[in-house]
């Protein structure tokens, strides 16, 4: 059987159970919300399903490839820890980003906004920041719980792990590497954009892309590909050697998912992808397509700025800036590093020795799984 297929029929085989005690997950934190509060917490609940299972289903993989397979549901609390960590970072990102879908519903704070909406004037005049406080308020508060019951769930479960420690501070460090990545993307584009607007500059680093691949691998890869799979594989005793190969693969896989993400932010299908095609230009996402050019050419950078940073972009706003990244390099810049890095990623699953086969074919079907992504 092909590596994809391997990991498909993994993906096929463990999803099912994992999206039913998420569900039981969701009726439970409903329930057992104090009085008064269940509204709020539905504003989660809602979001907190209909996700891939892709962090859950990894976590249960790692856990499985150490020889975990008698036992594999063992590793599912972990798996629910991780994708209700996902749900919390996705309420503030899409605060931080202003977007309106996720997972085909409406955003967190969307839906407060229309189910609380004062439509009052003197109220409005006379605190014309209420509804921004209260939407964000309520939004903030709301990740912040499921970040803690993540945690918490974590605790109840492996306490008497022998490897409890080594999966607390791993998750630790994930969690700290995502919110550095998440405060990178918003403080690098608002840097970039009003540069000449802001009394204090920061150092300019000598790589002019080191930013962009910091952003992206702490972003990304920290949580999407190799956080789960090594929190699995130490939660059944995996070695730091071991994990730090795997690391090495994950890492590489990572950041050239982030790289995909961005390409397809500017060339994908519109109903392929799943939100508006464009969003990164409107909202002056730093990325390597957007380095090279800044890099490279002065002249087209000029003209790419006259598009970026605009929030009601249109089609021929988006062609316009794909003709610029094509004229320039930039896409074949940012394409041709998508692939050293899954390439790599590669090379280095290829000499790990401590994997069986099927381990080995799982991490590579996971890797090829990304690269035939869509959206």
């Amino acid at each position: 059987m092909a590596a994809f297929d391997v990991f498909k029929a993994f993906l096929d085989e463990n999803y099912p159970r994992l999206d039913a005690k998420i569900d039981i997950f969701n009726k439970a934190l409903l329930a057992e919300a104090p009085e008064g509060l269940m509204r709020s917490m539905s504003y989660f609940t809602q979001l907190n399903s209909g996700g891939k299972m892709l962090r859950g289903v990894l976590a249960d993989m790692g856990y499985y490839i150490m020889h975990g397979e008698n036992d594999i549901d063992y590793a599912d609390t972990l798996a629910l820890s991780l994708e209700i960590f996902q749900s919390s970072i996705l309420i503030h990102d899409d605060l931080l980003d202003h977007g309106n879908t996720r997972r085909g519903k409406e955003t967190a704070h969307t839906r407060i906004f229309k189910e609380f909406n004062i439509s009052n004037a003197t109220i409005l005049e006379e605190s014309p920041d209420i509804m921004k406080d209260f939407v964000s308020g309520i939004s903030v508060a709301l990740g912040y719980v499921g970040l803690y019951t993540a945690y918490e769930k974590l605790l109840s479960a492996y306490d008497n792990n022998p490897n409890i420690l080594r999966l607390l501070r791993q998750y630790n460090d994930m969690v700290i590497k995502t919110v550095e990545g998440g405060i990178m993307d918003v403080v690098v584009p608002f840097s970039e954009r009003y540069k000449d607007q802001i009394p204090v500059q920061s150092p300019i680093p000598s790589d002019p892309f080191v930013v962009i691949e910091n952003l992206a691998t702490l972003k990304t890869a920290y949580y999407t590909t190799m956080g789960p799979l090594v929190l699995g594989m130490i939660l059944a005793g995996a070695t730091d050697e071991q994990v730090g190969y795997v690391s090495d693969v994950m890492i590489d896989a990572g950041l050239a998912f982030q790289i995909q993400d961005d390409l397809l932010g500017i060339y994908a299908d519109w109903d392929d992808l799943g939100k508006d095609v464009g969003a990164d230009v409107a909202e002056y996402k730093q990325t390597f397509l957007y380095a090279y050019v800044k890099a490279n050419d002065e002249e087209a950078l000029t003209e790419l700025n006259k598009y970026y940073g605009n929030a009601s972009i249109d089609i021929d706003g988006v062609k316009a800036v794909q003709e610029i990244f094509n004229r320039t390099g930039a896409y074949k810049f940012a394409h041709d590093k998508m692939e050293f890095h899954y390439s790599r990623a590669k090379e280095r699953l290829s000499k790990i020795d401590f994997l069986d086969e099927e381990g080995k074919d799982l991490i590579l079907g996971f890797i090829e799984y990304l690269e035939q992504r869509k959206k």
